[in-house]
């Protein structure tokens, strides 16, 4: 089940980071971040139900619900963004 989580994990945050790192190098390194943490979920979100939306088909017959893998990663990203942001002060 972790592994599963871990999997979505890393698919969605591919485009998160893209996003990011494309919006970091525009606006400013600290903007990156923050978007990394909070509206880059957003982008993960519709890109990765637009690439792969068959994918929650696989996690629900796994018994994982689409909020808890929502959940679980923007937890962990809006960790990684504080962390990043109080390490740049």
């Amino acid at each position: 089940m972790i592994s599963a989580r871990l999997k979505y994990y890393y698919d969605l945050t591919r485009y998160n980071f893209g996003f990011s790192v494309i919006i970091g190098f525009f606006i400013g390194l600290n903007a990156g971040i923050i978007i990394f943490g909070t509206f880059g979920m957003f982008v993960g979100l519709i890109s990765y139900k637009y690439f792969q939306n068959n994918q929650y088909y696989f996690y629900y017959n796994l018994g994982i619900s689409k909020m808890a893998l929502i959940s679980v990663t923007w937890i962990i990203n809006l960790t990684i963004s504080a962390f990043f942001l109080l390490l740049l002060r």
